[in-house]
């Protein structure tokens, strides 16, 4: 059978396109291409779920959704789908049984290049789940770990293909976020991007990794196909990668501006008034430290910068949804344009703070109403500073480079003992705050008699 060029999905909730893009389905919403690629057929919107966000349960087999499935049951009707062969991943078919496992990925189902789904060392039982965590006794077991895998924040839709109103095809996204620093197009009409880097040669022994992975670097080689690339990505964005039937596929995240108000890490942010819930083990390992949602809250609040009064304003980076109405994965934060005036009022603060601490190797010649610090620690701040001016003064400077000065000052004043990221991340800093101390002078009889009247 030939299928038209479009189909559109007939649904009250959702105006929605699937449209053929030189041989890969494209899914559309609203102005924007999400390019997901799925199956290629005429097909009715049941439900968009959003993992685990608003109203949605964190799972697809979810109780809430018996209403869509066969016999009135996810638990059974996931299972279903997936023997049937009508449970996609990006576009990549989840094998219906053990052996069409041997004939489709006998080394593994791979999802985003990592494998989910895969015989163990022993040979006599199955990992399965999201990145293959889960061991399981059988094929089924495994492959139905891998369709509830997906983490929060991601979307998966139900659809109907026979016209009897329920679900029998299943498509759901596992996407990745990632900065943007160069976009390149190729001669072959490809494109590559890549993520950027910190200052590498001012490291310090105290940073950990600035990355959990190793996509869109300067060696890791991801080409797209031009019909797979959202051409309306540029340098400074937070994108959306994932891995399909014609390779990496790669969506400008869906950005919401306005000033930073506050947040609390893997719980909410507010931009511009709204608030935005996030999304717990949503991949951001492709992004700068200081450009996760919790850890660039943490380094705004710290020195007073969110609700600024300047109106100076950050990026909320969020997965586009089917719904519009409904909220994916805050993929990221960037300051964007605002960049050079956070970090140099964070300067401002930091040297504030540095002015009014005394350096001593005891104290004993301090005021007690004074505060002061060792030598080594008043350095290391004067150093951070010093680094983030020399980033300031450069007109090659990113924002994402000055948004990780922040975050290290922040680190260098504060301490990361109570920064998640930071701790996972492998920064050890003590806290310049942390270390201070009063002084113990004490004053001679000859100033405390020249203090009386």
């Amino acid at each position: 059978m030939k299928h038209p060029k479009i189909i559109a999905l007939k649904t009250k909730r959702f105006a929605t396109q699937l449209i053929l893009l030189g041989g890969a389905w494209a899914f559309v919403t609203g102005a924007a291409a999400a390019t997901n690629q799925g199956s290629p057929e005429p097909k009715t919107l049941i439900q968009a779920i959003v993992l685990g966000m608003g109203r949605d349960a964190p799972v697809v087999t979810d109780a809430r959704y018996d209403p869509y499935f066969k016999g009135h049951s996810a638990a059974a009707g996931i299972p279903a789908v997936i023997a049937a062969g009508r449970f996609y991943i990006n576009g990549l078919v989840l094998p219906s049984s053990e052996a069409a496992y041997a004939k489709q990925t006998p080394d593994g189902y791979l999802v985003n290049q990592v494998r989910w789904l895969y015989r163990d060392a022993t040979g006599t039982a199955w990992r399965g789940g999201y990145k293959g965590q889960k061991t399981v006794g059988s094929y089924a077991e495994a492959a139905l770990a891998v369709a509830t895998g997906i983490v929060p924040g991601l979307e998966v839709r139900l659809y109907d293909s026979d016209g009897d109103g329920l679900a029998d095809l299943v498509e759901a996204d596992y996407k990745e976020g990632v900065q943007v620093e160069r976009v390149t197009h190729r001669n072959d009409d490809s494109y590559s991007v890549e993520r950027g880097d910190i200052d590498t040669l001012k490291r310090t022994g105290q940073e950990g990794r600035v990355f959990d992975a190793q996509h869109f670097s300067g060696a890791s080689g991801e080409r797209i196909d031009a019909r797979n690339f959202d051409k309306t990505i540029g340098s400074g964005d937070i994108a959306l990668f994932w891995y399909g039937p014609d390779g990496w596929v790669m969506q400008r995240a869906k950005e919401a501006r306005g000033v930073f108000i506050d947040g609390t890490d893997h719980r909410s942010y507010n931009i511009g008034g709204t608030s935005y819930a996030d999304a717990m083990r949503f991949s951001r390992d492709n992004l700068f430290i200081s450009n996760r949602p919790g850890e660039y809250a943490n380094a705004l609040m710290y020195f007073g910068l969110n609700g600024n009064a300047e109106g100076l304003a950050s990026s909320l980076w969020l997965v586009p949804t089917t719904d519009p109405k409904a909220q994916g994965a805050p993929v990221g934060i960037s300051s964007g344009a605002s960049a050079h005036r956070l970090l140099a009022k964070a300067v401002a603060v930091a040297k504030n703070k540095l002015s009014s601490v005394a350096v001593s190797r005891d104290g004993r010649d301090v005021p007690a109403k004074a505060l002061w610090a060792l030598a080594a620690d008043h350095d290391q701040v004067s150093q951070a500073i010093s680094r983030a001016e020399e980033a300031l003064a450069s007109a090659s400077s990113p924002p994402a480079l000055l948004d990780y000065q922040i975050y290290l000052l922040y680190l260098t004043l504060h301490g990361s003992d109570s920064d998640i990221g930071a701790r996972f991340g492998g920064y050890r800093y003590a806290g310049f705050e942390n270390g201070l101390k009063p002084g113990t002078q004490t004053p001679s009889p000859l100033s405390e008699s020249s203090s009386r009247p």
